[in-house]
């Protein structure tokens, strides 16, 4: 799961491996379609560069450029994460593929049902780069409602 050792007195909760397996596979399947685009583009400016395909290849290259540095040093790739550590106290740990966000508890405002999805949405105070909130889905099985329960004490117990 990852690499870190959990300290003590935290707890990890694991979603499901549909899950798990969902958000690598998306993770993959983004960076073999951003490459596959890439490809195509090349093709293209090369076989007919036209001053319209030089603009599109170029939009195109800006837009990939601006979806990697989003995904992976804004963040946003961890709101959907796959595990998380809860450090009583402290903070939270999300994992996400190929990328840890801590989140200390000062930051946590609220934990609500999502309306839109099947699960919890976890807002927070302050925005860690481009993450304002995460994702606990129900795909986090049995404990998506432990976890959930876990982050509404903490945020309570912080307040007081």
């Amino acid at each position: 799961m990852h690499d870190k050792p959990v300290p003590l007195g935290a707890r990890t909760f694991q979603a499901g491996r549909f899950w798990s397996t969902n958000v690598f596979a998306a993770m993959v399947a983004g960076i073999g379609g951003g490459i596959l685009m890439f490809v195509v583009m090349c093709i293209v400016v090369s076989l007919n560069p036209t001053r319209d395909n030089l603009l599109f290849a170029g939009a195109l290259i800006l837009f990939l450029i601006v979806t990697v540095i989003c995904t992976f040093y804004g963040n946003l790739i961890a709101a959907y994460p796959y595990a998380v550590t809860l450090e009583v106290g402290k903070g939270l740990q999300l994992y996400a593929p190929l990328k840890m966000v801590y989140i200390p508890t000062n930051d946590l405002r609220d934990v609500q049902r999502s309306a839109l999805q099947s699960g919890y949405v976890v807002r927070l105070n302050r925005r860690h780069r481009l993450l304002t909130g995460f994702l606990v889905p129900a795909f986090f099985g049995d404990q998506a409602e432990p976890l959930a329960e876990a982050i509404r004490t903490e945020i309570e117990e912080n307040r007081s």
